[in-house]
């Protein structure tokens, strides 16, 4: 029942968050813009809630990129879309 309500404030900030615990801010925004850009994602209003679909997209791209995204982009995935 928890991931329900988690599920619905999955957007970009949390991933940038995730991502800054691992890499610096800077290289948490290029690892994340890079992703978004390779999904087809656009725009730059990071408070927005994902779409399901759009979640999914963005977790693989991430997954692909290897490193510390892939961890990223995994556990969000098990988390938030399973």
């Amino acid at each position: 029942m928890m991931q329900s309500e988690t599920a619905s404030i999955l957007n970009n900030n949390l991933i940038l968050a995730r991502l800054q615990q691992r890499v610096s801010k800077s290289n948490a925004r290029l690892l994340l813009d890079m992703a978004k850009i390779q999904c087809g994602l656009q725009g730059d209003d990071d408070t927005i809630e994902l779409e399901k679909e759009s979640a999914k997209t963005l977790c693989l791209s991430m997954i692909k990129q290897g490193g510390p995204s892939f961890q990223v982009g995994q556990s969000i995935y098990k988390e938030y879309l399973m």
